[in-house]
């Protein structure tokens, strides 16, 4: 079979790494089909790592000019398609923006189109972002609807998207989200913290409003005057001028904690593994998600999780976490606090994050579930009328 992966759009968060995972085990599959790779110029530098040679081969989409913001791109992925003629395409993190002709499965993870929540909204300011966003999440929604059949990670999403885009229910199945091969093969468990090192809270996330990264420098402040002598950093992920880094540095200054504050900027696919293992405990201040990653990788690194006490965080992690109230750097202190002077909670919710895990899919398993959606979809469209979205 002759299939177009694109992911064209996929510039920051999450998305690169499960792109990533999916194509390296398309790469590695022997079944003979035939792969082309439409990227943004973020997935094709993690596929440079480890697949040099299918990296050179990919049609690369700038970050800046993606389909989902320049029209010329636009025609590009058109352009490409009509050239490759592919049985079918999998655009992995939709929407894609275009109306491809061929079967066209299309991959959803965008809450702000099927669960927004009053917490959501709340991070952002009043009224221009909320506007942008409602308009935004309009925008995407119209474009969701032109595929074939369509891919999410959670029932949650998969009713959601169907109710509110008026979707066809058998044609949105679901493929849960799970932590990428490197992690499963490098699995550990993270000591109980002892007096004298430092304790690193690690916050993996992008810079969306709705991660809650700047509330750290008040949970920090709120810790520091529950466990006084405590050495401790909250470490992120972000870029060196991404302005909410910069916010958070001011903050942090303005509470008189900067040096709880450390940031290791952009991570690599393939260097998250390593990251956890430098740090302690998984913090997680999110208040809308589809399925985040972080989970299940903190999970296999055997970190433990403390998260806002939200549906899509428990649906997750079960009793795999400590839940603290969101927006409550308060709570959120004292729930590092209890965990940090509790040594058979520590150990407990590792434990069950390994439970947890052991249900999810590896990267394998992901990759053969999206490959029997795909067969499904070509032959269904093989017997049947074009659908109307290719129209």
């Amino acid at each position: 079979m002759k299939i177009l992966v694109n992911a064209s759009t996929i510039v920051v968060g999450g998305g690169i790494q499960n792109t990533f995972s999916f194509v390296r085990e398309a790469l590695n599959d022997d079944a003979g089909h035939e792969w082309h790779l439409a990227l943004s110029e973020s997935v094709a530098s993690e596929l440079q790592r480890e697949f040099p040679e299918a990296a050179a081969k990919a049609r690369i989409f700038a970050n800046a000019t993606t389909p989902a913001r320049n029209r010329a791109a636009r025609c590009r992925l058109q352009a490409i398609e009509a050239e490759i003629q592919p049985d079918c395409v999998f655009t992995y993190n939709g929407p894609a923006y275009v109306k491809f002709r061929a079967p066209h499965l299309l991959g959803f993870a965008t809450p702000w189109v099927t669960h927004p929540s009053w917490l959501a909204y709340r991070t952002l300011s009043f009224p221009i972002e909320w506007i942008k966003t409602a308009l935004a999440s309009k925008y995407k929604a119209h474009w969701f609807r032109f595929a074939d059949s369509w891919v999410t990670e959670t029932n949650v999403s998969k009713s959601g998207l169907a109710r509110r885009l008026g979707l066809d229910a058998n044609q949105v199945f679901v493929v849960s989200n799970s932590c990428g091969p490197y992690y499963f093969a490098q699995q550990c468990e993270r000591p109980f913290p002892r007096p004298g090192g430092v304790l690193r809270l690690l916050c993996f996330a992008a810079a969306y409003p709705h991660k809650r990264l700047e509330l750290l420098p008040l949970v920090a402040q709120k810790l520091d005057l529950l466990c006084p002598g405590l050495n401790f950093e909250f470490v992120v992920t972000l870029p060196e001028d991404s302005p909410t880094l910069l916010a958070i540095r001011k903050n942090a200054a303005a509470l008189g904690v900067s040096s709880r504050i450390k940031n290791e900027g952009r991570i690599g696919v393939t260097d998250g593994p390593q990251l956890y293992q430098s740090c302690d405990v998984c913090f997680m201040p999110t208040v809308l998600e589809t399925f985040s990653a972080t989970y299940p990788e903190a999970m296999a690194m055997g970190l433990p999780i403390v998260t806002s006490d939200v549906q899509f965080a428990s649906d997750v992690c079960q009793d795999a976490a400590l839940y603290f109230e969101a927006n409550d750097a308060a709570a959120a202190a004292e729930c590092i606090r209890r965990l940090i002077t509790d040594e058979a909670t520590w150990r407990g919710l590792i434990a069950k994050g390994k439970t947890v895990l052991s249900g999810l899919p590896t990267a394998r398993q992901k990759y053969d579930a999206y490959m029997r959606i795909l067969y499904d979809m070509v032959d269904c469209q093989s017997t049947a009328q074009p659908a109307a979205s290719r129209a």
